[in-house]
């Protein structure tokens, strides 16, 4: 069965390694078969990547697109060291990530993440937004 997308104007989508920008009106397609899709809700830019958790969640995002993920987990590892020296308080909230990418399920990883971002927020939000 395939998967039915509908995109907003302007919305972005990222179907495997290919990122798809909608023009100006509403469009509704279809994707059969295996490949990775992310909306733009759960799409992070690099240059929007300016946290230890949202860099977590970039480098997740990455293994997730990748066809060779593995190639990524150096990377992650040395992201959860950062996050660890900067907030030890977080590394609790690491282990599902962790547990997701040890069972290549990079998608659960993803989500896992956004949750890690959501904490990371909650506890130091006002402070990266510069609020007093």
């Amino acid at each position: 069965m395939p998967l039915k997308i509908e995109l907003k104007p302007h919305e972005s989508i990222i179907i495997g390694e290919s990122l798809i920008t909608n023009d100006g009106d509403r469009t509704r397609f279809y994707i059969e078969g295996n490949v990775p899709i992310l909306r733009e809700k759960f799409i992070l830019r690099e240059k929007e990547a300016n946290t230890p958790c949202k860099r977590i969640y970039f480098i997740v995002q990455q293994m997730y697109l990748s066809r060779t993920p593995e190639k990524l987990h150096t990377l992650y590892l040395e992201y959860v060291r950062d996050l660890q020296k900067a907030s030890p308080s977080l590394i609790p909230y690491v282990s599902a990530v962790n547990e997701n990418i040890i069972n290549a399920d990079y998608y659960g990883a993803i989500k896992s993440a956004a949750q890690l971002i959501k904490k990371e927020d909650e506890l130091f939000g006002k402070m990266l937004r510069g609020e007093e």
